[in-house]
């Protein structure tokens, strides 16, 4: 199969560009592939909103570049900072050309929500589920293009590269198992996070670090994988997975978190209390919860009012009502859970890769924006402004490629099939390592522990995959494992404690 132009990755990055690619190349064909459903990635679950200035009375680009450059612990690369929110009105007003639509307060102005490391009301939401009305909005807009291709159910394996260029991808087909060799002019990495390493994360079952592990394995640089970020505020229910985010947004309407004991904590970590930065709140949490022996602490919402839940978090407020909770009375239980790579496939402004025609755009890429640590709503914001800097550079020069190259064809159709449990029992090795060793809080003990289980794991694993059919399940383990060790190297690397990033030893080091 042939297209001019291949995304990987259904997210708000992936159909941003392919919208964008749509109305700038109208003969081209555009094929984005998923392996699982349309809307099945990590932004369908992005409850809070978008960090955008558009309140100049009372906010500013320097206001919101400050927070940004804050939270990020002096390792945000600022030019990148100044232009992605200098840009951020601009992408937002496409946005709401697609359609897509947001709260209003009482004057039909935006309902400006705060949170945590935010100088300002500056988060444009929609109630309590932002990312399904972009996804929703961004889908509807793309069934009206004809040369726009959604292929479901496609899993990529690797990336065609030669000679320093990607020709495409080679991928299996879920339901059949047959190999697909895609060939492409203009490949887009738009596969989202890594949160399936960890047992306890917000991210959904998709987020298995696909589209990192495989440009790691053609020499991509990919690069601040120790920076994970954890939301401090997952609801802790060992029953589920992925765990089901409580917002941000919560504190920034005046929930206050408890430890088990009733007491509140938050003024002992930080003089900006649950409105801290997310790392702050997430090493908070983790030290109270190990004072007490108790895997974790409460939110209280009881100090907003009952009217505010039902028009903010009717989601959230549902989901506690499932439990039991009633969120007017009762405390949440949370606990940190993964969510977040702020580290990732190295982009230029363009979303550039140093492979010729392989771009990577959303939270597998690293932009330079975050740093150390994601400003909170930054995210869907960077995806916005950067799937329009790749796909303004890739329908630049498309006319330029010419696509040449030999059928792969199909190499384990005659192997047998790993088993599925011993696949199952690795993969959760895995993840209880990495929660256990790589967390919220580390040391140099514990990452020595994890690089001496991941390395012996990669290697049972690469034989397995050299012997057996690529199953989905196996080819999810691979990657996962490759990126569970660039993680623990990188980890292992870092030197001074940054943002998200905390090794136990390094504190000693510095006192």
């Amino acid at each position: 199969m042939k297209t001019e132009y291949l995304v990987i990755g259904s997210g708000i990055a992936g159909l941003s560009f392919a919208l964008k690619v749509a109305q700038y190349q109208t003969e081209s064909k555009i094929t984005i592939i998923t392996k699982s459903y349309e809307a099945d990635g990590s932004t369908k679950h992005a409850q809070g909103g978008i960090a955008v200035v558009s309140d100049f009375n009372n906010d500013s680009f320097e206001n919101h570049i400050n927070d940004t450059l804050l939270a990020g612990d002096g390792l945000c690369n600022p030019n990148i900072v100044n232009f992605v929110v200098e840009q951020a009105p601009i992408r937002f007003k496409e946005l709401i050309s697609y359609g897509t639509d947001f709260d209003q307060d009482n004057k039909q102005e935006y309902d400006l929500a705060m949170e945590g490391g935010h100088s300002q009301k500056r988060i444009i939401h929609k109630q309590d589920c932002t990312g399904l009305e972009i996804v929703e909005s961004l889908l509807r807009r793309i069934k009206s293009y004809k040369n726009i291709q959604i292929i479901k159910h496609l899993f990529a394996i690797d990336l065609i590269v030669e000679k320093g260029s990607c020709f495409g991808v080679i991928a299996k087909d879920v339901n059949t198992n047959k190999i697909r060799n895609i060939l492409a002019k203009k490949t887009l990495l738009a596969t989202g996070g890594i949160g399936q390493v960890f047992q306890s994360t917000t991210n959904p079952l998709v987020s298995t670090a696909d589209g990192i592990a495989m440009a790691k394995r053609v020499d991509v640089k990919i690069s601040d994988m120790e920076f994970i970020q954890f939301h401090p505020t997952a609801l802790y229910n060992p029953n589920q997975t992925p765990s089901f985010l409580i917002s941000e947004a919560a504190r920034g309407k005046g929930a206050i978190l408890r430890t088990v004991n009733g007491s509140r904590f938050m003024q002992n970590y930080h003089k900006d209390k649950e409105l801290a930065t997310r790392d702050i709140v997430a090493r908070a949490i983790d030290t109270e919860t190990k004072k007490t022996n108790v895997n974790y602490v409460f939110l209280d919402c009881s100090t907003i009012p009952e009217r505010e839940i039902e028009k903010h978090f009717p989601n959230i407020k549902k989901k506690c009502e499932e439990l039991g909770l009633d969120l007017s009375t009762d405390s949440i239980p949370v606990m940190p859970a993964a969510h977040f790579v702020c580290g990732g496939i190295n982009t230029d402004i363009n979303g550039r890769t140093n492979i010729n025609n392989l771009y990577a755009c959303g939270e597998c890429a690293n932009t330079g924006l975050n740093g150390a640590n994601r400003l909170a709503s930054n995210s869907l914001l960077e995806s916005l402004v950067f799937s329009h800097q790749c796909a303004m550079d890739a329908t630049n020069s498309i006319e330029e490629i010419s696509i040449s190259f030999k059928d792969l064809g199909n190499n384990d159709i005659n192997r047998k099939e790993y088993s599925h449990q011993k696949i199952q029992h690795m993969l959760f090795g895995i993840k209880n390592v990495m929660s256990e060793n790589v967390g919220v809080l580390t040391d140099d003990k514990l990452l020595r522990k994890a690089y001496s289980f991941i390395t012996n794991m990669q290697e049972k694993i690469e034989v397995i995959y050299q012997e057996y059919k690529a199953s989905i399940a196996l080819l999810e383990l691979r990657n996962i494992s490759l990126v569970s060790y660039l993680i623990i190297q990188q980890s292992l690397e870092r030197k001074e404690n940054k943002g998200v990033f905390y090794n136990e030893n390094l504190v000693k080091l510095q006192l």
